[in-house]
């Protein structure tokens, strides 16, 4: 695919040629020297020329140097110099030999030889790179009157020389000057320097005039092979590619190496352009990497690889093309790296490579805003980001589309997804406003209506009316079942049931929509949330097996692509909480690779070591948490990570080393919910290490530290054992009711006893967190800790073999509490799932 510039100047790779004239008859030999011996004078001058004829060239010099000196005078001095001079440049003497030359034009400028003397000093003067003294002497020579392939020559060689000084128009002017002595034998040489300098300055017309007139003239020239591509260089520049293809089918036999491989490129493009895509493969494949087309050839090979469904390949070289050409440093990019840009961003789209794809499809943009793909750039960057949930960027590029282009094909999609955009982030009547604009633009449809009342739903659900929101998208997808919007509707139906909290719900609409839209848009999604409504209510098996099904049935480069990560760090999870810890920890590390740093890879880290510290590998445990520490400096899981170290060596009687680890905890996090919780195992392992003194005033500090937290209750209890094992047990009443004094505050000591329910509900002393729990709801006006009060008193209930009235107690958390943390836990205690054994991340926000 050529890339024409005004005036951009192809030198010439053709060997000059100049003709002389036949040597003069020698003249007859005098010798004025006195005694000298004319028979043995030019015996010596013969030897002399022997030697020259026979390609001696350095033996030949010095014996035309010493003949000249035996015989100053002898009328063949002249001849010798000249040959002196024409030998030495053989011999590869230039600076000999241009003496010698110079010396001659001194002493003999009327001899025979002159002009020929001059022409190589020329000759030598080009050959050395000395482009203006070569140019200085030809003009010389051609002040003399020449033989007609003398002037020819020299004409030809000064064009030559003018090409090297960048005189593109007095090169012409000689080459053209040559061309017109047409019985010289350099005359078709000279055309198709004058077609192939035309070519090079962007006068493609003159350019294919020359070549064909030197067809013309000299149809068996050995130049006319040459000008097969340079005519064909000429038609494709016009765009004329038919006639590029029957130009380079009909030299190409001809033709070797370089220029047999730009042939095959010049036919491959033609043929791409004509849209005959399997002739073009087979032509460009014949050019190599290392050609000098290979850029634009890497170009074609790029579009057949992409139009082939290849995307990786077509990336990489897509790539190659646009970084050959900014390598340079340049904000702005030529025609070919802009088209090549636009066409890599739609291939990493489609290997899901989002991310790099987005970039690339803006720089098609940015750097070339003029270019032939800048609006299809901008249409294509906008729905990335939609699909990307990238909302508010994604209106961003299509508004940007309708107004810098206004004209585009591409505007009424534009209009059209913008209002997608803005109906995807809750602007109901920006989404409104737009869909009238695709409706002028004659983008609008007979599907509108239901799309209005789709995006009306939608809305709801975008203000967080989920009930509604559900009830109205169901609507929406049983009106029009085989309409465009009814697999939309039917997922964000489920999605809205989800977050209403009525996870069977949301179970039965997304099983419905993945039964009738298996490969819509938004499957793997479906397939995630599914997945959410069993972990939601702690059935672990099912949830299990849901987040598998997702991630078997993944595909890169959906707008599930946030979900991918989570799925992994949710599957574990599942594992975790059914007791499956290698499982977990082997899917904590998968997880590790696919989520972003400080985005869950320092979430899977921490859960790594945890399930090694539950399946009995404290090594693999602490290993995990030092490398979580290490390498996320800021993440916001290292108060739970020394924790975690501390409370492992806690639980394996390392007091010593548990310790300072909960001191860091305290010192370098004071505002973490973990400080009161290491100020409480400190004072734990205190006790455990029958270190009673400190245990003792380790308890204390939680109490006077710490009174707002929930471990206060825990704080008393280890205090009254800690006053029973050094004797004191009868201290302890009054320590508590000075500690329940000293708590001014109800709603503080209601914590209290429902902390102290949960610590009887964990010792199994059920009918102790029933009697503790009891009359909590009605002293609270927090509906999170009423609700987990009824959920002791239920969970009590059910442990002491009332299920009736436990049933009855969750029933009322679900009614009166219905969107607390503890309804969760009710839903799943009602569907017979058992209460979790840790908290896990929660999902409810991501959309």
């Amino acid at each position: 695919m050529p890339v024409r510039s005004a005036r951009r100047v192809f030198f010439l790779s053709i060997s000059f040629l100049v003709f002389f004239g036949v040597l003069p008859a020698r003249a007859q030999l005098v010798l004025p020297q006195s005694g000298a011996d004319p028979a043995r004078a030019e015996a010596i001058y013969e030897e002399a020329r022997a030697l020259y004829d026979a390609g001696l060239y350095a033996p030949a010099a010095r014996a035309f140097a010493d003949f000249r000196e035996a015989y100053p005078t002898h009328p063949r001095a002249g001849d010798a110099l000249f040959y002196e001079a024409q030998a030495a440049l053989a011999a590869g003497d230039d600076a000999g030999a241009a003496e010698r030359f110079l010396r001659f034009r001194e002493a003999y400028p009327a001899h025979p030889l002159a002009t020929r003397a001059r022409l190589s000093l020329a000759e030598h003067y080009y050959a050395q790179g000395a482009y203006d003294e070569a140019a200085t002497a030809l003009e010389e020579v051609l002040r003399d009157e020449l033989p007609p392939d003398d002037e020819a020559g020299a004409r030809y060689l000064l064009g030559q020389t003018r090409l090297r000084l960048a005189d593109y128009d007095a090169a012409l002017a000689s080459f053209e000057r040559a061309a017109s002595i047409e019985a010289s034998p350099v005359a078709p040489r000279a055309l198709y320097a004058v077609g192939a300098l035309q070519l090079g300055m962007g006068e493609d017309a003159a350019a294919a005039d020359a070549f064909e007139r030197l067809g013309a003239r000299y149809p068996d020239a050995p130049e006319n092979t040459a000008v097969g591509l340079g005519l064909a260089d000429a038609y494709a520049r016009l765009g004329r590619y038919e006639e590029v293809v029957t130009e380079t089918e009909r030299r190409m036999e001809t033709l070797t190496g370089p220029e047999r491989d730009r042939a095959a490129f010049l036919r491959g493009d033609a043929l791409l352009r004509l849209g005959r895509a399997d002739e073009a493969r087979r032509a460009l494949t014949a050019v190599p990497d290392t050609s000098g087309l290979s850029r634009p050839a890497t170009f074609a090979r790029a579009r057949l690889a992409f139009d082939a469904g290849d995307y990786e390949d077509a990336a990489a070289l897509f790539a190659a093309v646009r970084t050959a050409e900014t390598a340079s440093g340049d904000d702005t990019d030529d025609d070919l790296a802009h088209e090549a840009t636009y066409y890599e961003g739609l291939a990493l789209k489609r290997m899901g490579t989002l991310g790099e794809a987005e970039r690339r499809l803006a720089a098609a943009t940015l750097r070339r805003p003029d270019g032939r793909y800048a609006d299809a750039a901008l249409l294509e960057l906008g729905l990335l980001r939609f699909e990307r949930r990238l909302h508010e960027q994604a209106a961003q590029s299509f508004e940007a589309l309708l107004r810098d282009y206004p004209d585009s094909p591409h505007a009424g999609e534009a209009a059209r997804m913008a209002g997608e955009s803005y109906a995807a982030l809750g602007d109901t009547r920006r989404a409104r406003e737009a869909y009238r604009r695709a409706e002028r633009l004659g983008a609008g449809s007979p599907e509108l209506r239901t799309e209005v009342e789709f995006q009306d739903a939608y809305a709801l659900f975008r203000e967080g009316d989920y009930a509604e929101a559900t009830d109205r998208l169901l609507a929406v997808a049983e009106d029009d079942p085989r309409g465009p919007r009814a697999g939309e509707a039917l997922f964000w139906a489920g999605e809205s049931a989800f977050q209403a909290r009525d996870y069977a719900r949301a179970e039965r609409i997304l099983s419905t929509f993945l039964a009738s839209h298996p490969d819509h848009r938004q499957a793997d999604a479906a397939r995630y949330v599914l997945g959410w409504t069993h972990f939601k209510r702690r059935d672990y098996a099912s949830a299990a097996r849901a987040f598998e099904r997702f991630l078997s049935a993944y595909t890169p480069g959906t707008e599930s692509v946030p979900y991918y990560a989570d799925a992994h760090l949710r599957l574990a999870d599942s594992y975790y909480a059914l007791g499956r810890f290698d499982e977990a920890e082997a899917v904590y590390a998968r997880a590790r690779e696919a989520a972003p740093a400080e985005q869950g890879a320092d979430y899977a880290l921490f859960q790594s070591g945890q399930a090694a510290a539950a399946a009995g590998r404290p090594d693999d445990a602490l290993a995990a948490w030092d490398r979580l520490l290490a390498e996320f400096p800021s993440s916001s899981l290292r108060a739970e990570a020394t924790y975690a170290k501390g409370d492992l060596h806690l639980q394996r009687g390392a007091y010593a080393e548990a310790i300072p680890l909960f001191e860091e905890v305290m010192t370098r996090y004071p505002r973490s919910p973990l400080a009161a919780k290491a100020a409480l195992a400190i004072a734990d392992a205190h006790y455990n290490a029958e270190d009673y003194d400190e245990a003792e005033e380790r308890y204390r500090v939680v109490l006077t530290d710490y009174t707002d937290s929930p471990f206060v209750a825990n704080a008393l209890e280890g205090l009254e054992f800690t006053l029973q094992a050094q004797g004191r047990g009868a201290e302890f009443e009054e320590v508590a009711r000075d500690f329940e004094q000293r708590v001014d505050d109800p709603a503080a000591r209601t914590r209290l006893r429902l902390r102290q329910a949960q610590l009887a509900f964990d010792r199994e002393d059920f009918a102790a967190a029933l009697d503790a729990a009891d009359g909590i709801e009605r002293d609270l006006d927090d509906p999170e800790l009423a609700a987990e009060a009824l959920l002791v008193q239920a969970r009590a209930l059910r442990g002491l073999g009332r299920p009736g009235e436990a049933g009855a107690r969750l029933q009322r958390l679900l009614t009166r509490y219905p969107d607390t943390a503890a309804a969760d836990d009710a839903r799943a205690d009602l569907d017979g799932g058992a209460p979790p054994d840790e908290d896990t991340e929660d999902r409810d926000g991501e959309e």
